[in-house]
């Protein structure tokens, strides 16, 4: 399992209520949502502020192993990825051995065998028109979080749907890039519709920290409605219309 997969896996990960006096007061709840951010080539100076600013990961777009094998001594244990166009299984090892700890492909360009490399968590970036199908199976490949493009806004209900499907049928975390004036209310939306994590570009590294806030004041992830436990009735008897006939029969 890769960081970020195990980070993804405590973010999503369900809060029991607190129980007794106090519970709860000395523990600061974690964030049920991660904060990465997006650099290109020309902005690897913002790296050593966005560790500053708290981002939980930096997704790299644009540099060979080489640099990524710079940014990883400074990184100070900062998890780093990057993002890999018509990627080979040879340049996916190339950025583990560099200090990568995952890798986004391109769903319609990389290479399969890219999927074969180990010790490293690999991120696939989808298009809008994912069928269902490939979807299902997606969720058969050793996928730390899906990729997935920001629905138009105002979130309506048709568009967080359409990240729930995704969501539920790929059965893989959802990372997102987002604006920089997305509001809480916003989040929380994403959050509950499979969004374990929001990608910030590098313009927008300012907002990283009030974004954390809003992050930290969500409510803590409640059981889903598949996931709560429900009573199970007896069922009714059934009769059947000749069944009532005969009882009506009876003296």
């Amino acid at each position: 399992m890769s960081k970020l997969a195990d980070r993804i896996r405590k973010a999503s990960r369900l809060e029991a209520a607190p129980m007794g006096f106090g519970a709860g007061a000395s523990r600061k709840p974690m964030p049920t949502m991660l904060c990465l951010l997006r650099l290109s080539a020309s902005e690897m100076d913002k790296a050593a502020e966005a560790i500053t600013k708290g981002a939980d990961s930096i997704i790299f777009e644009g540099i060979d192993a080489e640099r990524l094998k710079e940014q990883a001594r400074k990184a100070d244990n900062l998890l780093l990825g990057t993002r890999l166009d018509e990627a080979e299984r040879a340049a996916v090892a190339a950025q583990r051995g560099a200090g990568a700890d995952f890798v986004v492909l391109d769903f319609e360009s990389a290479s399969a065998g890219a999927l074969l490399e180990e010790g490293i968590g690999l991120v696939l970036a989808l298009s809008r028109d994912t069928s269902d199908t490939t979807l299902r199976l997606l969720a058969d490949l050793p996928l730390d979080a899906l990729l997935v493009p920001a629905p138009d806004v105002p979130l309506t209900v048709a568009r967080v749907l359409e990240l729930r499907r995704i969501a539920v049928l790929a059965r893989t975390p959802l990372l997102m890039e987002v604006t920089q004036d997305i509001s809480a209310s916003q989040l929380h939306i994403l959050r509950d519709a499979g969004v374990a994590g929001i990608i910030l570009e590098g313009g927008a590294l300012e907002r990283l920290p009030a974004l954390r806030e809003a992050i930290a004041s969500l409510p803590p992830r409640g059981h889903r409605r598949e996931e709560r436990p429900e009573a199970v009735l007896p069922a009714p008897a059934l009769v059947s219309a000749a069944e009532e006939e005969e009882e009506e029969g009876l003296p």
